[in-house]
């Protein structure tokens, strides 16, 4: 796009993140210039850095923003393969235990791919900063935000970096700064009211290290095992990344974390619901020691419920809902978000000081509806622990029961686990679990919980092999499991 062609001058981001890149990617299409301000020194190659303390953990991409990486960034993720990176159909190649019952195996069309966080941000951020009209700032912290003589747009934020404190301006100012973002106490202190939150409260620590990846192991690609709650709190993982390297990472509820040492790592490991993944590390080689990152609370700010929402600022990714990242939607989720904000960009006329006043909170609403069903799908298995402190709404045991039965169902049903996909991945919403077909197996399945023994409705005893011969590909009606 040529400069004649941008409609707004210059944006301001707090926060070089995945979220912030990538709306800075998104943005360059429609501002002359644009500025990322990063508090930390940014590594020259994919390293872990301070600001983002998850980063040594395992990610997860689901097919939604995987998609929106390839639009973005054409050739990026083949190239990302060509050293190294996987691409998986993750009906195919994950080993699966979820609430204590195994996901069906199949050939399937669920795309994702397996990554360290520092290599896919390195990449990303490698791309964003070639682009000529964006700018990465590294060393500098975002003070406070500035408003117009109005007190109803922000126009830019004050800065303290190497060059002292300043003012920069802008047109739009988007926030990627995370789960520390100050937003909320800035807008209360210029008189727009407190942000209202909701709050599941989990201490969950995960600890993460580093395997140089065994010979041979062709069973799986990503291997995980979830109890089911409220029995189980903990989890592990295990997944290819590039370097042909294991990811391994094991998670624990409510102050019940895997230790940093090499015995006690292992013995949370054993201690798992299954011993499949003790079985596969404890004779693998270490490359990195264990690191513990601790996550108190799943959190979602509701910036579109503000009485008032100043014009000139967006949110996006985890400074509006960090959520539990057992569930990995967090990057899909940025992703998400900066999709949309460029195409509210893209609809909107406004002028060269800015996108018009409405946008704000007309974004802020859409970007609610992408939240809502990731924070519903996340929190209705963590409220399903007695020590988990959150509000449960009405209803909130029925639908978990069904919620587990559905998660039984795609143990033994194909189709049905395909459809859990398509939402999970984010190709459909809420509508793809309301599918009349799908409804109707989960109803037989559920009437059928009443009179059969879980064992016998449900695969809970083994993992279920790669498929070697693929069966024809899950579509149309659903089997009805009743």
């Amino acid at each position: 796009m040529s400069s004649e062609t941008r409609k707004f001058g210059q944006a301001l981001i707090i926060g070089g993140s995945i979220a912030g890149l990538l709306s800075a990617r998104v943005l360059s299409e429609h501002f002359e210039k644009v500025i990322v301000l990063e508090r930390d020194a940014l590594p020259a190659g994919p390293e872990a850095r301070k600001g983002v303390p998850q980063g040594h953990h395992i990610h997860a991409l689901l097919e939604a923003g995987l998609r929106i990486l390839d639009d973005l960034f054409p050739g990026m993720t083949r190239e990302m393969e060509s050293e190294g990176v996987e691409r998986i159909d993750m009906a195919r190649d994950a080993a699966w235990l979820q609430s204590g019952s195994w996901k069906a195996r199949y050939e399937g069309d669920v795309e994702s791919i397996l990554v360290s966080r520092p290599f896919l941000e390195s990449k990303v951020r490698g791309r964003v900063a070639a682009l000529p009209n964006v700018e990465l700032r590294e060393g500098v912290s975002v003070e406070h935000l500035v408003l117009d003589a109005t007190n109803r747009r922000v126009v830019g934020v004050r800065v303290k970096g190497p060059e002292g404190e300043q003012e920069l301006r802008g047109a739009l100012v988007v926030d990627a700064s995370g789960r520390g973002s100050r937003t909320p106490q800035w807008l209360e202190l210029l008189g727009f009211g407190a942000v209202a939150q909701e709050q599941v409260r989990i201490d969950l620590g995960y600890t993460s290290r580093l395997y140089e990846r065994p010979e041979g192991i062709d069973a799986w690609k990503i291997l995980v095992i979830n109890g089911r709650a409220p029995d189980a709190s903990r989890s592990g993982f295990i997944s290819n990344v590039e370097g042909h390297r294991w990811i391994v990472s094991l998670n624990g509820y409510f102050g019940d974390h895997a230790p940093t040492h090499d015995a006690g790592f292992l013995e949370f490991a054993r201690q798992l619901p299954t011993s499949h993944l003790y079985d596969y590390i404890r004779q693998a080689r270490p490359l990195s020691a264990p690191v513990l990152h601790k996550i108190s609370s799943s959190r979602w700010l509701h910036y579109e419920r503000l009485a008032r929402m100043p014009a000139g600022l967006v949110l996006v990714g985890d400074a509006v809902c960090s959520l539990n990242p057992v569930f990995g939607q967090g990057m899909t989720v940025a992703a998400l978000g900066a999709k949309l904000l460029g195409e509210g960009l893209a609809r909107s006329q406004g002028t060269p000081e800015g996108p018009p006043a409405e946008m704000s909170r007309r974004f802020q609403k859409e970007l609610g509806k992408v939240v809502g069903l990731c924070w519903m799908l996340t929190t209705t298995q963590d409220l399903a622990y007695p020590r988990a402190e959150g509000a449960r709404k009405p209803g909130l045991k029925l639908l978990q029961w069904s919620f587990n039965n559905m998660i039984d169902l795609t143990s033994v049903d194909a189709r049905a686990c395909q459809r859990f996909y398509d939402v999970l991945h984010m190709r459909k919403g809420l509508e793809g679990l309301l599918d009349p077909l799908f409804a109707r197996a989960l109803l037989g399945y559920n009437l059928k919980s009443l009179v059969v023994p879980r064992a016998q409705r449900a695969n809970l005893d083994t993992l279920p092999p790669h498929p070697s011969t693929p069966p024809p590909r899950p579509s149309g009606r659903l089997d009805n499991a009743a």
